[in-house]
């Protein structure tokens, strides 16, 4: 694994300050023949260096005092310095040296009693196994560690446990424990005044509220946390919140509610100056407006979200506009228009290599081209969309399944002919990234 050893410098005035203050105090600690507080001087450079992220001079500072602790034969002073050598090299990647220093901490800190500082060990190891996707051993790391913040009173390690145990629930499966260390998370903050954290918190509770389909659940607690935005004057989080409180009317059916919503949202991002947040107001009022069948209305406010991802240079946005706004244009027969805003959309994911969006091209532009009377020329299109799918026309969207077997049926082919016209395209598309293809089937209309 490479491993990084410098990541920059951040060189803030209080960081610089607070070496000279220590250095003053080594050089003090150094006339006196006070050991112990040069040792402890040494490791507070090393920190400090970590923080500027100077992480081998850091490593330095720390050896130095090490070699004091040993000196004296202080086991605390060993046993921490090694923690923090730990630390710095999970820092600069290195989790093997890391987890073997770890582990040896562990034992020693265990061997002297040192309860707080195990259950600090046990969690940057159990931070380890996660990253490596160890996550039995991460999860029993993780709750030893809770069960002793618990226990010794630090809330804040409590809650930083239990978010990281929520995440490995949710990468194993298992999501009602992971709300359930959300949930415990929410109490903690609650019960110690961190409004901030737990409006935080109730956001990750709305969003697995909506993934488990109780939407109203998620309305009542981003309903809690835009009261608070709003009573704090964070205009960034009320007008997110508003969007998603929108998106989730919207899909319930509340045009009314999720406008007024949107509408919100998209003042609020007017008023500060946030683009992209203006931007993604206009894409929901549009779908608002094509939901009420208001076509020329969400084309108008497409293309208001289409000049400011211009003016910013949002490419993925700006692609998914054009797809967008010709979808439009298909949907009233305006095929020479939608195609040429296709190809727009097609040529920016090339671009940005987005193979997802590429493909939704390919398949909307193969579309236009058969109902333009090229079935044969569209097909091709079509095939070489589920050909950047991969694992065949079965693997594709269930929702535009349906369309592909009707344009198979029109063109006359089998299924077997489809599976090989699928490997003949996608050697057209190594030589020319379906552009030939693309004039093939509009060769009349350019």
């Amino acid at each position: 694994m490479k491993k990084n050893t410098h990541s920059g410098t951040s060189d803030q005035p209080g960081l610089l300050d607070h070496r000279k203050m220590i250095r003053k105090s080594l050089k003090m600690h150094r006339r006196d023949q006070d050991r112990k507080g040069e040792a402890q001087d040494w490791a507070l450079l090393g920190t400090v260096e970590v923080k500027r992220g100077l992480y081998e001079k850091a490593r330095k500072n720390y050896q130095k005092s090490l070699k004091i602790w040993e000196r004296i034969g202080d086991e605390t002073g060993q046993v921490n310095v090694r923690h923090a050598l730990a630390m710095t090299d999970m820092k600069q990647g290195n989790y093997d040296g890391a987890r073997k220093t770890f582990s040896e901490v562990l034992e020693r800190y265990e061997k002297i009693g040192a309860v707080h500082e195990v259950g600090t060990t046990l969690y940057s190891l159990a931070l380890i196994d996660a990253y490596e996707e160890k996550y039995d051993l991460a999860r029993g790391s993780f709750r030893r560690a809770q069960d002793i913040f618990q226990k010794t009173g630090d809330k804040a390690s409590e809650v930083s446990t239990l978010y990281n145990l929520a995440s490995v629930n949710l990468r194993t499966g298992d999501p009602d424990a992971a709300y359930e260390s959300y949930q415990s998370a929410l109490k903690l903050m609650q019960g110690v005044g961190d409004r901030f954290g737990a409006a935080r918190t109730l956001q990750n509770l709305a969003e697995m509220d909506i993934e488990q389909g109780r939407p109203a659940d998620a309305l009542d607690k981003l309903q809690n946390n835009l009261d608070f935005w709003q009573e704090v004057g964070d205009e960034v989080e009320e007008g997110n919140t508003l969007g998603r409180m929108g998106l989730i009317w919207l899909k319930q059916g509340d045009m009314q509610s999720a406008q007024g919503a949107f509408q919100r949202s998209l003042e609020i991002w007017q008023r500060i100056g946030d683009e992209p947040g203006e931007s993604t107001a206009w894409h929901n009022l549009a779908a608002i407006a094509l939901s009420q069948r208001e076509f020329e209305s969400a084309l108008e406010k497409y293309q208001n979200a289409l000049d400011i991802e211009q003016r910013i240079g949002d490419e993925k946005g700006e692609a998914t506009t054009w797809h967008n706004m010709a979808s439009i244009d298909l949907d009233h027969e305006e095929y020479e228009k939608g195609a040429d805003k296709l190809r727009k959309s097609l040529a920016i994911h090339q671009r940005i290599s987005e193979k997802a969006g590429e493909a939704m091209n390919f398949f909307q532009l193969g579309l236009a081209a058969a109902k333009m009377g090229r079935v044969k020329k569209g097909l091709q299109l079509v095939a070489l969309s589920v050909s950047m799918v991969g694992g065949g026309k079965d693997s594709v969207n269930s929702q535009i399944r349906p369309a592909i077997d009707a344009l198979i049926s029109e063109a006359g082919y089998t299924e077997e002919q489809f599976d090989a016209l699928c490997q003949e395209v996608a050697k057209a598309y190594q030589r020319d990234r379906g552009q030939s293809l693309i004039d093939a089937a509009f060769q009349d209309h350019n």
